[in-house]
């Protein structure tokens, strides 16, 4: 075989399984999602919200029911990238519970919970600057990333998480820039 059919092979074979790979991640990414298995276990999402807010002298996400609302925007308000990519991590998290351990997400200690959430925090993370960008504009949002924002967006917009864990101040007053809070005064939920 002379040189040049040699160095055309092998790029030719570079190529083809770059486009086969990229094919393979594109369809990862833009496939039809399926909701079944967060439908199957909405515990296991009460489960990651408390751990994220937990309950302490104040109602945690679970009390809030913050799983069910994770959910329902997941499936209604979310790009398919990104519910993919949720779903996937969600399999994912199933997966590296079970092989910790023969108990399930909700019966692990805190600190295990955290160590389970720390790894997918730290594999979410995007690359510094452009690219990180970019990333985000062709991946969508990571598992870990969706499943914060919900978990705030639901515990601060519903009646428990407003009410008893933040400040409420449903008719407010005139503006005031700055405000010092009080000792022990919590945050404010209103914008």
């Amino acid at each position: 075989m002379k040189r040049r059919n040699a160095i055309r092979l092998g790029l030719g074979l570079f190529g083809g399984g770059a486009l086969g790979l990229g094919g393979i991640k594109s369809y990862q990414l833009y496939k039809r999602p399926d909701f079944r298995v967060l439908e199957e276990h909405q515990g296991l999402l009460d489960d990651l919200a408390e751990t994220i807010i937990p309950a302490t002298d104040s109602p945690g996400a679970k009390d809030a029911g913050v799983g069910a609302l994770i959910l329902k925007m997941v499936r209604d308000c979310t790009d398919r990238k990104t519910q993919n990519n949720f779903i996937k991590g969600f399999t994912d998290l199933m997966d590296r519970t079970r092989k910790n351990g023969p108990k399930p997400f909700g019966e692990c200690s805190l600190s295990e919970r955290t160590a389970i959430l720390t790894h997918f925090e730290e594999q979410g993370q995007l690359y510094p600057g452009i690219a990180g960008k970019l990333q985000h504009k062709l991946a969508g949002d990571s598992f870990f990333t969706t499943l914060k924002k919900y978990t705030i967006l639901g515990y601060c917009s519903s009646k428990r998480g407003a009410t008893e864990g933040l400040r409420y101040d449903y008719i407010p007053g005139r503006y005031v820039g700055s405000v010092p809070l009080q000792a022990g005064q919590r945050a404010w939920a209103t914008q």
